[in-house]
């Protein structure tokens, strides 16, 4: 793909677009299947997006500033050469979870009903399993800038794409480093979607978890072969590499917590349950979606096998209300089956207002 052809086309901001209407709309799905209204998917994209936008901004300047770079007013927000050139997927990660705190406190607020409520962790796991589906489909914009490459190819055999990428700064081949991550995200997001969809069911905030470890340990090896002179450093370390680190460990505190947690209180560890086997007797599925959805959801298994009887009340001739039970579909019991209104109640009450009519008459003879 030539530069020209790259270069015509803002691609950058359309893979960055892309990713995230592909996220909405498997969140939107996803949340279903877990118990959740599609709404609060919609809810919880207009607070996160613009604070991740705004993270990813706020990050890249801070550590730039550090550096000793100056910044104006007009460059941070994008009105001059650049455009919004600088943004950090770490930023984007931070500004995204003060976002979920932020819906956190809005979706509990004392005024909404219990059920209609979501905690930190259920919007953290939900978040995160296709945030890294749309980091997958942007670090294919890192392509299009030319950036995001990792050391110098001097081996003609391995000069080729998508193996390496070809500069034409410095005119050499390197390492695609933009493709590595981009595959190895791809291949992260089937590994927390089964995790989340699955039948195998974990505490909320294991997605969360897993993806802490899971992207901290793929971006820390490349991060420390990135070599492409646009690296935010913090004095001599690099600051990517720091925050990586930290997912990874954030990621085992959450998981090892859960397990002392449980232990403590008596009961079973919450990890990788098959959810048929679910019950309170695992630390935490209470206060899980999955024990308690929120209104209005139909689980996907439930939808297959629809409740066969309901009951239903009928006003027979006579004006007197009888409680018949009936399928859900007239298919689905035979018509010799059905439930039929008790007839020998309506003979007596016939019978009675006949001999009744049958006394009124002689006496008005």
């Amino acid at each position: 793909m030539s530069n020209a052809f790259l270069s015509a086309f803002n691609w950058y901001g359309f893979l960055i677009a892309m990713g995230i209407v592909l996220g909405v709309v498997g969140c939107y799905f996803a949340a279903k299947h877990r118990g959740l209204e599609g709404d609060v998917v919609i809810d919880m994209i207009i607070i996160c997006l613009p604070l991740a936008i705004i993270g990813a901004r706020c990050y890249h300047v801070f550590f730039d500033v550090l550096a000793g770079n100056s910044w104006t007013f007009k460059k941070f927000i994008g009105l001059e050469d650049g455009g919004l050139a600088g943004l950090a997927i770490y930023g984007g990660l931070f500004g995204s979870i003060a976002g979920a705190g932020l819906f956190r406190l809005w979706k509990n607020r004392k005024s909404l009903p219990e059920n209609k409520r979501v905690s930190f962790w259920q919007i953290m796991d939900l978040g995160f399993t296709f945030m890294i589906l749309g980091q997958a489909i942007g670090r294919w914009g890192n392509y299009a800038n030319g950036e995001d490459y990792g050391a110098i190819i001097n081996n003609p055999a391995w000069q080729w794409f998508p193996f390496g990428l070809f500069i034409e700064k410095d005119q050499s081949w390197h390492y695609a480093l933009f493709f590595y991550e981009s595959l190895w995200n791809a291949i992260g997001f089937g590994i927390l979607l089964y995790i989340y969809l699955g039948r195998f069911k974990s505490f909320d905030g294991f997605n969360f978890a897993c993806y802490g470890i899971y992207y901290g340990v793929g971006r820390s090896f490349l991060e420390a072969i990135r070599d492409d002179g646009d690296v935010l450093m913090l004095g001599s370390a690099r600051v990517s590499l720091l925050v990586s680190i930290m997912f990874i460990l954030a990621g085992v505190a959450i998981i090892v917590t859960h397990i002392v947690r449980a232990k403590k209180a008596g009961k079973k560890i919450f990890i990788f349950v098959e959810r048929s086997k679910l019950c309170n007797d695992y630390f935490g599925y209470d206060k899980t979606k999955l024990a308690h959805p929120m209104p209005d959801i139909v689980f996907f298994k439930d939808r297959k096998n629809p409740p066969k009887n309901k009951e239903e009340i009928v006003i027979d001739e006579s004006g007197v209300a009888i409680k018949v039970g009936v399928a859900q579909n007239d298919t689905d019991v035979k018509p010799s089956e059905r439930q039929k209104p008790n007839t020998k109640a309506k003979q007596e009450k016939s019978a009675v207002q006949t001999s009744e009519g049958e006394y009124e008459d002689k006496w008005d003879d």
